[in-house]
């Protein structure tokens, strides 16, 4: 009979126990030897998620604070949504914080936190306060004679209560955070953010119309969204990317600054931003419902990614089509894709949309087209969608019919010699990249209002 050795098991070291520990159902491990069941009892990150275990995390806790146990991250959830029987939760904070906590993460709702006891642990590193439930946002005391928090570097509140003194005193005792998130908090009117000496990068989303301040030469990463928002005053002359969504402004913060900087910008629903003066983007994405009057300047050669999103609920006529094809002149004079989801398609006056063309057609890499209900063809539409753009290739999901009508008259424009903008050759193909024959009668075999996936690969040719 062999006989089982646990002596290699036990050389291993604590922290390389620890690291296998951290993986999900790891901790049934800790029955191999007695090494690794007391490595397991020293774990140095902690995650509880509290609803009827409040003895358990208080006779772990009390473990951890009696044997001095280092402890590297605290992480408190409430898995129930509510915080009855947790009174020890202040002592469990201090028990984590005594024993050298960088991370803490608070997760429950309705408890109030002595903010200012806590930040005054000198190896608090990252500290994340969020709510569970908005109607019963975390409270956070007030402090008199508060030292700064110098090792702090992340500080993220989520849906977290506090008056304007509040904020600024807290702000003010975290000199050198890198990382900022603001989420949905209470009881502002203004963020103002103005001596942060290693600020990296912020992020503030809020249903509020705040006036917000940021003066901050270090920061590279901006992010705001938020709702009819005049009130952004933003001096951040070494920005590198910008993220906005879900808001409307003036544009004339925008209009203003010049970004040198800026490689990366995305726009989610936004209305107002006329014009962005980024001579060195490298990535622009933009998502709407409607189309933007934006027009970027920037130089086209160093403008490696670009996408565009609409969601196309207004009606369609020979206007949105011009107004199409202006933005994304405006936009890119190469776009790498386009996706445009549409209800259904529209009759289109073309003489009217001729009279409109006036700037080039702008190219695309990849056309996204998504119409969710079409029982009849539509040439119109597909001659007006196909004037608006150029696609190297077209991916449509539509009904048979419309499909067919979309080779109809990709096979017209290839063999028409009346266009400016030729189509000189088309190949289609099905889902599973399977060649299609070209005949529009083929695809009429299915219940024409099927919805199918079909691509095209287009090579267009201007005389």
């Amino acid at each position: 009979m062999v006989r089982k050795n646990n002596s290699t098991l036990d050389v291993l070291p604590d922290c390389l126990i620890h690291k296998i520990f951290s993986f999900q159902e790891a901790a049934k491990m800790s029955i191999l030897s007695k090494t690794w069941l007391n490595a397991w009892l020293t774990h140095p990150n902690l995650e509880f998620k509290v609803g009827n275990n409040i003895k358990i995390v208080d006779t772990i806790m009390e473990r951890y604070r009696d044997g001095k146990i280092p402890i590297e991250k605290f992480e408190l959830l409430d898995c129930e949504g509510s915080t009855h029987g947790l009174t020890s939760i202040d002592k469990w904070i201090d028990t984590a914080l005594q024993n050298g906590a960088k991370d803490l993460v608070i997760k429950v709702a309705s408890v109030s936190l002595s903010i200012f006891t806590i930040l005054a642990a000198k190896s608090l590193r990252e500290l994340v306060l969020e709510s569970c439930n908005t109607l019963m946002p975390i409270s956070l005391s007030s402090g008199f004679g508060v030292a700064s928090c110098n090792s702090l570097r992340k500080l993220s509140l989520n849906k977290v209560s506090l008056d304007e003194n509040m904020f600024q005193t807290l702000i003010n005792c975290c000199p050198l955070i890198v990382s900022f998130i603001f989420e949905y908090c209470l009881g502002l009117e203004k963020i103002e953010l103005l001596n942060l000496q290693n600020i990296k990068s912020v992020s503030i989303s809020t249903r509020r119309n705040l006036y917000v301040k940021i003066r901050a030469p270090t920061i590279e990463h901006l992010s705001y969204s938020g709702y009819l928002s005049n009130n952004l005053d933003v001096e951040c002359p070494n920005l590198k990317s910008l993220d906005l969504s879900y808001m409307w402004t003036s544009g004339e913060f925008l209009q203003q600054l010049t970004f040198e900087s800026l490689n990366v910008l995305k726009i989610q629903y936004c209305g107002g931003i006329a014009e962005i003066n980024s001579p060195n983007l490298v990535s622009f994405e933009y998502t709407g419902d409607q189309i933007s009057e934006l027009k970027i300047e920037f130089q086209s050669r160093k403008l490696k990614h670009s996408k565009i999103v609409l969601h196309c609920y207004d009606y369609l006529n020979d206007a949105w089509f011009c107004k199409l094809r202006t933005f994304l002149s405006n936009s890119t004079s190469s776009c790498s894709q386009v996706s445009l989801y549409f209800p259904k398609g529209e009759k289109i006056n073309m003489k009217n949309l001729q009279l409109h063309h006036i700037v080039a057609t702008p190219e695309v890499n990849v056309l996204n087209v998504d119409i969710l209900c079409q029982d009849e063809e539509c040439p119109t539409f597909v001659d007006a969608l196909l004037r608006s753009c150029h696609p190297r290739r077209l991916n449509l999901h539509s009904s048979i019919k419309m499909i067919t009508c979309f080779i109809r008259r990709l096979m017209y424009m290839k063999n028409s010699s009346l266009s400016l903008s030729q189509l000189v050759e088309m190949e289609a193909f099905d889902a599973k990249k399977q060649p299609l024959q070209l005949r529009s009668g083929e695809l009429l075999i299915s219940n024409p209002t099927e919805r199918k996936k079909v691509f095209f690969l287009l090579d267009w040719r201007c005389n």
